[in-house]
């Protein structure tokens, strides 16, 4: 009877270590990704719009929707951070056309080395693609600034859930970098006669 009351309170002992083990795994908040410390677009037209044309999958290879920030949300958090409209007529519209996030399995090494060997066995492929489009006061496009930018990344494959969507995360980050560096020079390029500086007026069309 005593061995098997000890057995009982082992088994419980044992159980509730095992809970508390798994409850206290540590939860990971990872910060928004924002472009708030970046100058400030000010436009004449009357606003700034976002037309999302990319849609998931929601299904492999696809993984935008496990990711803490898809690229999609990205780029209208970055419309929204660095853009006002400050005129009386005609709309500015990002247009997003690309925002893929890609999950490719990578082929192991199974010999005796590579076993003893932690492998890149994933790799992570993100582009986004996206078009801000100029509109006069009938609708009309009047002119057009792109920019695109890609970014691949590999796992290994005993990484944490918590280090992979921190590496998601990064990534993205840097996705949006050079989205926003090839953006910004278009936008000098094509748009300027409607970007307003401070102390500067409009340009004459």
């Amino acid at each position: 009877m005593h061995r098997a009351f000890r057995n009982t309170i082992y088994s419980i002992l044992v159980t509730v270590l095992l809970h508390a083990c798994a409850s206290s795994a540590p939860t990971q908040h990872l910060p928004e990704i924002t472009f708030s410390h970046l100058q400030v677009f000010k436009f004449d037209v009357a606003k700034v719009e976002i037309e999302n044309r990319y849609t998931s999958p929601l299904k492999a290879p696809h993984i935008e929707h496990l990711m803490p920030t898809a690229p999609d949300k990205a780029l209208e958090q970055w419309l929204r951070d660095r853009f006002q409209a400050v005129g009386q007529i005609g709309s500015l519209r990002l247009i997003i056309e690309d925002a893929r996030a890609i999950k490719t399995s990578l082929p192991l090494n199974k010999t005796l080395k590579g076993r003893l060997t932690k492998q890149q066995s994933q790799r992570y492929d993100m582009a986004v693609r996206a078009t801000l489009h100029m509109f006069d006061e009938k609708g009309r496009t009047i002119s057009t600034a792109s920019a695109r930018a890609e970014r691949s990344i590999t796992a290994r494959e005993d990484i944490s859930l918590n280090d992979r969507e921190k590496l998601w995360f990064d990534t993205v980050n840097l996705l949006m970098t050079d989205f926003n560096n090839s953006m910004e020079v278009n936008i000098q390029s094509y748009l300027y006669r409607w970007l307003l500086q401070p102390g500067r007026s409009r340009k004459p069309k």
